[in-house]
């Protein structure tokens, strides 16, 4: 009997949702581009301000022939992993960087290790 009350009562309120009238859909015409607000790049600001935010909050506690491991706060492991790369393909170009781990230090920096390996070969 709970079942049929059940399906009496979603049928209910499913046909209340059918009767309602469509929405209106409204069409607005497409924002013009103010080319005050596009934004350009360029390198000479950018390289010295990523340097100076790279230089306080990532530092390289270890660097070997394969591997490399950065210490970092408040950084996204994106722009970690776009310095091992550079230093990996600095030591040879045919090497990538290969996230391997990344620990949780007591002081709440992050440290993550990087492996330089050839993909090609694996």
């Amino acid at each position: 009997m709970k079942k049929f009350a059940f399906i009496a009562l979603a049928a209910a309120l499913c046909g209340s949702c059918l009767a309602r009238p469509e929405a209106e859909v409204v069409r607005q015409p497409a924002a013009e581009i103010d080319n005050s607000q596009v934004y350009t790049y360029s390198p000479e600001t950018t390289v010295v301000e990523d340097a100076e935010f790279y230089r306080g909050n990532i530092v390289v506690k270890t660097m070997g022939d394969d591997y490399v491991i950065y210490e970092y706060s408040d950084v996204r492991i994106d722009k970690v992993a776009s310095l091992a790369a550079q230093y990996c393909y600095e030591i040879d170009p045919n090497l990538s960087a290969y996230l391997r781990d990344i620990y949780l230090q007591k002081n709440h920096k992050r440290r993550a290790t990087f492996d330089c390996i050839d993909l090609a070969t694996r």
